[in-house]
């Protein structure tokens, strides 16, 4: 048995992002030559794999780096910032592996961590899926939506609803008991229909997860298992991972969207004015859209740094998680509203296919529209504010 983790091969010496920045390049040149397609280039896919991106999340003691979420942030925001949907793609890929190791057993950490193969895990956590009870496991078969990152995915991420004699079992507070599950791809169909407005390169394709019985070890439960492995990262609670990891998205947009339109305005020229970054209507607009991003942005760092510093106290207070959950849904709405103005302010520009104002404005609305950090996410924060009964995987 093999019980040495695959490494994240970044360098001795360089940061990770110093190596994300060095792909600037390659980044942008991809996204500027084909937005029709629907997942990364293979060329950026394999330069992210060889820098590590991948396990950016993951805990140490599987060949992970188990970042701060400072450092979470800071890569992500550059990914997003050099291609949106690159961003996207990483932030959901990043995700699998983190829960991977710190809550599957060992079993499946030797299959995942330990077989040779990178340890890439992407999908979808809704419960959507179906899963039973069966010796030695769970019987589990489902088909699923935006399967973001799957492309690369040697093992997929799905969430399931136990079964027992056909009904689903609930908790004791009434709510039915969700798991999440890893399939291995070969057991896994991509079903493709992935053909969008924005967030056009992330592979988010439906997918199928074909019937069949996985070891107890590639299960567990969300709202009721502790992490296994790892430190703090993982104590912040099952759903904060993902928070953090679309608030990188949301900054990095955000930031883009606010140089592309700078860029635009230094050199459009509107009659009779002159150049329109002359204009104090733009220059009241850019410093108050500059204002929303940089305390959307401020808010979330804020929130992680002080959830990470209770978990590793050993506490995830709900307030904590809320801010963490608030401050994401807010980092993407605000960069969809800064995209709104920029992509508005470039007039017939903005129509034109190829411009990066267009496509960071479709990327920016696509994030928003994310269940976890569109309008369900903002109803289930105001319920918690309210004080009416919220799940506790509503907040993190």
């Amino acid at each position: 048995m093999n019980t040495q983790p695959v490494k994240a091969g970044v360098p001795a010496g360089e940061s990770l992002l110093a190596r994300v920045k060095a792909l600037r390049e390659l980044i942008e040149a991809k996204a500027d030559v084909d937005e029709e397609a629907t997942q990364p280039a293979d060329e950026v896919l394999e330069a992210l794999m060889d820098a590590g991106v991948f396990t950016l999340l993951a805990p140490r003691g599987v060949g992970g780096q188990e970042a701060h979420p400072r450092e979470v942030l800071d890569v992500l925001k550059a990914l997003a910032y050099f291609d949106g949907s690159v961003g996207w793609y990483c932030q959901a890929a990043l995700t699998g592996p983190a829960i991977a190791g710190a809550f599957l057993g060992d079993r499946a950490i030797e299959a995942i961590f330990c077989s040779g193969g990178r340890p890439t895990c992407s999908g979808q956590a809704a419960p959507k899926g179906k899963a039973e009870r069966v010796a030695g496991g769970y019987r589990i078969r489902g088909s699923f939506n935006f399967g973001s990152g799957i492309p690369t995915a040697s093992w997929i991420v799905g969430g399931y609803t136990l079964h027992e004699n056909g009904a689903p079992v609930l908790r004791d507070n009434g709510q039915p008991v969700m798991l999440i599950a890893l399939a291995p791809r070969s057991k896994v169909e991509l079903l493709g229909n992935w053909n969008v407005l924005g967030l056009r390169a992330t592979g988010s394709y439906d997918f199928r997860v074909l019937d069949q019985v996985v070891h107890s070890d590639f299960v567990f439960d969300p709202v009721t298992q502790a992490p296994r492995r790892g430190g703090a990262l993982y104590g912040m609670g099952f759903l904060s991972i993902p928070h953090l990891c679309h608030a990188g998205f949301g900054i990095g947009c955000g930031a883009r969207v606010l140089d592309e339109w700078v860029a635009y305005a230094r050199a459009k020229q509107r009659p009779p004015a002159g150049l329109l970054h002359e204009s104090e209507i733009f220059q009241k607009d850019l410093a108050r859209a500059h204002a929303a991003m940089r305390s959307a942005e401020a808010y979330a760092r804020k929130s992680f740094d002080a959830l990470f510093e209770s978990a590793e106290h050993g506490g995830a207070p709900p307030e904590a998680q809320l801010d963490a959950k608030l401050s994401t849904a807010n980092v993407i709405a605000v960069a969809a509203d800064t995209a709104q103005t920029a992509f508005t302010s470039s007039a017939t520009t903005g129509l034109r296919n190829g411009s990066r104002i267009q496509r960071f404005f479709r990327d920016a609305q696509a994030g928003n529209a994310h269940v976890m950090t569109g309008e369900l996410s903002w109803i289930g924060s105001g319920r918690y504010l309210a004080g009416l009964p919220t799940p506790l995987l509503d907040l993190g």
